[in-house]
């Protein structure tokens, strides 16, 4: 994938799927092999659950408080670094039912976004991540963090872009689309799963339908901060049996699709609408 990234006492994040593709490539039924209950289910254990490291409990990890956001540039152009992460965090907000704001200050913020350039990216990781953390970027295109409470609450996320790097590997948006919405509990890229951001095997840029659908399913008010799998698999099939009967599943696709960067996806010059959202 893009990227690397850590979590609050863990390392880096990889994930593998439970079912093989293969065996949910057709249905048969016309739909898509993702708007199936059982992908769905296990793609969120996948992505959502699991971690590389024993001492990353498997259990949900989202946000119970509003998002504030603190942007940082030294390197590229502010103007549209300000603009996709509004539209992206907005779009986002809608989607989880969180609020976003974005402050002047970076002690207000919980999400701290820096974009940085070569000559300060290893400084810049070394203090907001760790020493350990800088030594990989070489290695790495983009970087993100997040730190929990006990309850498994998040409260602060890190988001690093190496400005020049990303572009010139045509991946700055991306980067902003995967670290960012990989920040509010997603936590994991998957060597399986298909068509989401965090897959390891195909190249999707924007969210998907599946990657709306499992923002909605992390980010209902049945899940907890803290449960397990096994304690929240009867309530994600619950919750997916009525999205099935409700037809949410094929409407996904349309509803991610109307977001503001699928909308100005040709141009990202188009920045009429970054002040009204960031002020």
């Amino acid at each position: 994938m893009l990227s690397t990234r850590t979590i609050a006492r863990a390392g880096l994040w990889v994930g593998s799927m439970l079912w093989s593709v293969a065996l949910l490539a057709g249905t048969g039924t016309g739909t898509e092999h993702w708007q199936n209950k059982r992908y769905i289910e296990d793609s969120f254990y996948d992505i959502a659950m699991r971690g590389e490291y024993e001492n990353v409990r498997p259990v949900v990890r989202k946000w119970a408080q509003p998002l504030r956001i603190w942007i940082s540039s030294t390197a590229g152009d502010k103007d549209q670094q300000r603009w996709l992460l509004a539209m992206h965090f907005v779009h986002l907000g809608d989607i989880i039912g969180l609020p976003v704001d974005f402050v002047d200050k970076r002690e207000q913020a919980n999400v701290r976004v820096f974009f940085a350039g070569e000559k300060d990216l290893h400084q810049v990781v070394a203090r907001e991540v760790s020493a350990l953390a800088a030594q990989t970027m070489d290695e790495a295109v983009c970087l993100g963090q997040i730190r929990f409470n006990r309850w498994a609450e998040i409260t602060r996320g890190t988001v690093i872009i190496p400005v020049e790097r990303a572009k010139a590997e045509g991946k700055l948006v991306p980067c902003v689309v995967e670290e960012v919405t990989q920040m509010l509990g997603l936590i994991n890229d998957s060597k399986s799963v298909y068509p989401t951001v965090f897959s390891d095997v195909t190249d999707d840029e924007l969210l998907t339908g599946l990657d709306y659908v499992l923002l909605k399913l992390l980010y209902s008010p049945q899940l907890r901060s803290g449960m397990t799998f096994a304690q929240a698999a009867p309530l994600i099939r619950r919750q997916l049996d009525a999205w099935e009967r409700e037809g949410m599943f094929q409407r996904a696709t349309r509803a991610i699709a109307e977001g503001p960067l699928y909308v100005h996806n040709s141009s990202l010059s188009d920045l009429g609408e970054t002040a009204e959202i960031l002020h």
